[in-house]
């Protein structure tokens, strides 16, 4: 597989691609393009990578840039002749509440997490028709549940999930299928300030009806299925990873005297 991954250095970007790495073992390896800011964790995915008989580049820059992503792209393809899957796995938060948040904070949060997945799905458009390949993108649960105090983060979040819905209509006659992963509670170092007290972690863990956070390689599994070919009728879909998280706000009232009430 040849496959560009951005925010491939941490986290849920790392684990998906080792397993794209591992996954193409049997099959010589794979051809990874990994994009992120951290050059030298970069550097470390890439011998690792090497190891297991994958060929991996290593690109940095700010996905901030519209100038940006048509270089990647370009260079991906230079490398590898091609690109059968993009996955578009960059995305960052700043905390603040709407009524006192900054513009340039809104801006760019929205460019990193919707303008960018977009200019790095067009840049690669004529590719992933070629090969009649997958685009994913990671999403959030936070996409469809307002999550504070992370600011422009959930509204962001659900644009790129209407974005990936846009894609798949457009561009299913291309060959080209268009998905999303939606992790919930999910331990990577971006999240680990979060998870730090150990009475949180555990008030977290007991919400989730697995009663455990999800870690990258959860992510990494459903990423690696949505773009193989077990999931070659699948486009325009959310596949939320959460543990069961977003069932459970109907279990999280106090139901006692709703019997006696009777429930309507």
């Amino acid at each position: 597989m040849r496959c560009l991954v951005t925010g491939a250095a941490r986290g849920i970007g790392r684990a998906i691609a080792q397993r794209l790495a591992h996954d193409a073992v049997a099959h010589g390896g794979a051809q990874l393009a990994l994009i992120d800011q951290h050059h030298g964790e970069l550097d470390m995915l890439a011998d690792e990578l090497h190891t297991l008989g994958s060929r991996a580049l290593v690109l940095t820059g700010d996905l901030c840039d519209p100038a940006l992503t048509p270089r990647l792209v370009v260079a991906a393809l230079e490398a590898f002749g091609g690109l059968d899957a993009v996955v578009s796995n960059a995305g960052f938060a700043i905390p603040g509440e709407l009524a006192t948040y900054e513009l340039a904070s809104w801006d760019r949060v929205f460019a990193v997490n919707v303008r960018a997945p977009w200019l790095l799905a067009k840049a690669a458009h004529a590719a992933l028709k070629d090969s009649r390949g997958a685009f994913l993108l990671t999403a959030s649960i936070s996409g469809t549940h307002a999550t504070s105090p992370l600011g422009a983060y959930s509204p962001s979040k659900a644009a790129a999930l209407m974005l990936v819905k846009q894609l798949a209509n457009e561009w299913g006659t291309d060959g080209i299928r268009v998905n999303a992963i939606s992790p919930g509670l999910t331990l990577t170092p971006g999240t680990a300030a979060a998870h730090a007290s150990p009475a949180a972690r555990r008030q977290r863990e007991q919400r989730v009806p697995l009663r455990r956070l999800a870690e990258a390689q959860d992510m990494a599994g459903a990423a690696a299925f949505l773009l193989g070919r077990d999931a070659a009728y699948i486009t325009g879909a959310e596949l939320v990873i959460d543990g069961g998280l977003g069932n459970t706000l109907m279990g999280s009232l106090q139901m006692s005297g709703w019997q006696a009430a009777g429930a309507r």
